[in-house]
């Protein structure tokens, strides 16, 4: 895959607008939204209920955009999902960004058959530096598509101003379709306006179930194709792991279909590396964020901890500062050591509102701060870590 930027500046006049009621064809499913920022360019990408061409034209001015689209072995991408990966940005600068999508109605050897255009309204974005140490994430886990928990607890935090959002697992739940999926997608997307913040989809145990739970990783940009990874946001450093399903493989519902215990057994080398890594050695913090808790997995149902016996011994040699965990709905604090665990772990609330929460990681100036709140905005931890 590879980007074609082009001498086009400013996109076509005579396109519709997103929202027009007259297209047509609806044209625009899902709205851009942000992934996998680095300090030099990040992937935008949305999706269209038509197959498109899709180009997106972006610059530190709104009045001139340069276009650039996404090129598989010389020819345009086209399809209803599309991306497109900037390289080479200034971290710290402001950047101006829009998509147009062209309805392909017909594509023929040699015949193409082009309907509406469609584009979308002006957005921005700036990529973290490395000067820029402070920072503000909100974290949301094991939301099983419930829209109203999704809305009340957003509405605790609406009016901070972050940086970038972590939906940690179960996000959504035992997917059956492309449709079923987008619709919740839509949602969060919107919701956390993440086509001006970047946004971080972990996978959770439920998004390993049902038809679509293979092809759902195409929603989203995760660098290497791999649903574990780190990143910098400054020089805080955050890793993010995939802890897989929460019963054993030889379980008969998966049907010989699963192998994460191959999976953990490469993340553990996955830490061994990262834990000797430039990036990591010269964080000022470390973060560590997983769905299933190592430390303090308390399901009534079962005693069953798929992550504890491979990763337990490299994670007590990693200096993290905290783990924010899942999976359990139920909020708990574990302190250092409490349960063998040689950092705190936070983990969030389940999708009930009654037992939901959102956190909120900060960093100002040398101070890491964790904050942890219910839907009726009752602070449930404030922790310096």
């Amino acid at each position: 895959m590879a980007t074609n930027p082009s001498d086009v500046t400013n996109p076509p006049l005579a396109v519709t607008t997103a929202q027009s009621k007259t297209d047509s064809v609806k044209i625009i499913d899902c709205e851009p939204y942000l992934h996998n920022p680095s300090s030099q360019g990040v992937t935008v990408m949305w999706q269209t209920a038509v197959p498109c061409v899709g180009t997106l034209y972006y610059g530190t001015a709104p009045d001139s955009l340069k276009a650039v689209r996404t090129l598989l072995g010389g020819q345009a991408d086209w399809g209803t999902l599309h991306r497109v990966k900037l390289d080479g940005l200034d971290a710290g600068k402001k950047y101006y960004y829009r998509t147009l999508s062209r309805h392909i109605k017909e594509y023929g050897a040699y015949t193409k058959v082009f309907g509406d255009s469609v584009l979308t309204d002006m957005s921005t974005f700036t990529l973290p530096s490395s000067r820029q140490k402070d920072f503000t994430a909100l974290i949301f886990n094991d939301l099983h598509q419930q829209a109203k928990t999704l809305e009340a607890l957003y509405a605790q935090v609406r009016e901070l101003s972050y940086d970038f959002v972590v939906f940690n697992g179960d996000t959504f739940d035992e997917l059956d379709s492309i449709s079923h999926a987008k619709e919740f997608l839509r949602l969060t997307t919107r919701t956390v306006g993440a086509s001006r913040v970047p946004v971080y989809y972990l996978r959770g145990n439920h998004e390993i179930r049902g038809r679509y739970s293979v092809e759902l990783r195409y929603l989203f940009d995760r660098g290497g194709d791999k649903t574990y990874g780190a990143f910098n946001w400054g020089n805080t450093r955050f890793v993010m792991l995939d802890c897989g399903e929460d019963k054993p493989d030889s379980t008969w519902v998966y049907f010989g279909l699963n192998d994460f215990n191959d999976l953990r057994l490469r993340q553990r080398d996955f830490l061994k590396a990262e834990m000797k890594s430039k990036e990591f050695k010269r964080a000022r913090h470390r973060v560590l964020i997983h769905h299933i808790p190592v430390y303090g997995n308390d399901l009534f149902y079962t005693k069953y901890n798929p992550c504890l016996e491979p990763w337990d011994e490299t994670l007590k040699k990693i200096p993290f500062n905290v783990s924010l965990n899942a999976h359990t709905h139920n909020f708990k604090w574990h302190l250092t050591g409490s349960r063998g665990n040689s950092f705190p772990v936070a983990i969030g609330g389940g999708f009930a509102i009654e037992d939901a929460t959102v956190m909120v990681l900060s960093r100002r100036g040398d101070q890491l701060r964790l904050k942890v709140l219910n839907t009726k905005g009752e602070t449930l931890l404030d922790e310096l870590l």
